[in-house]
């Protein structure tokens, strides 16, 4: 039982930080009521499109040159496909990181080119246009 609850409070914490992400970035965000495959719906500022958003862990491969994985299976086993969502967020010792869904099971990066592949997400209300701070 308590390794579960790890779990769910790491998932939790992981899509926190996200929404908090999303939000001093100036996104709309949604969560669904009921079970869907995506964590939660966002629409970037100044458009119109609601994107659903899976929200995923990622992790340092010490045993891989320190490159950064983020696995992105379902339930089943399978990738997500473009029905299930449209981004991923990768969620990386605090730190927010936004994706395109290429329907791919695991999604590496090398820890040097993170922030030419992937977008970083500050999670700081400051990073807010107009925000009183």
């Amino acid at each position: 039982m308590h390794i579960a609850h790890e779990t769910v409070t790491k998932g939790r914490h992981s899509e926190l930080l996200a929404q908090t992400a999303l939000l001093a970035n100036g996104w709309s965000v949604a969560e669904p009521i009921a079970p869907e495959p995506f964590d939660l719906v966002a629409k970037a500022p100044g458009t119109a499109d609601w994107l659903r958003i899976q929200i995923k862990s990622a992790r340092v491969r010490d045993d891989r040159n320190g490159e950064v994985v983020c696995y992105a299976r379902k339930n089943s086993g399978k990738p997500y496909d473009k029905d299930d969502c449209d981004l991923f967020i990768a969620v990386l010792n605090g730190e927010v990181f936004l994706f395109e869904n290429r329907e791919i099971s695991e999604y590496w990066v090398g820890a040097d080119s993170i922030d030419a592949k992937w977008t970083r997400l500050s999670t700081g209300i400051e990073s807010l246009k107009g925000a009183v701070v």
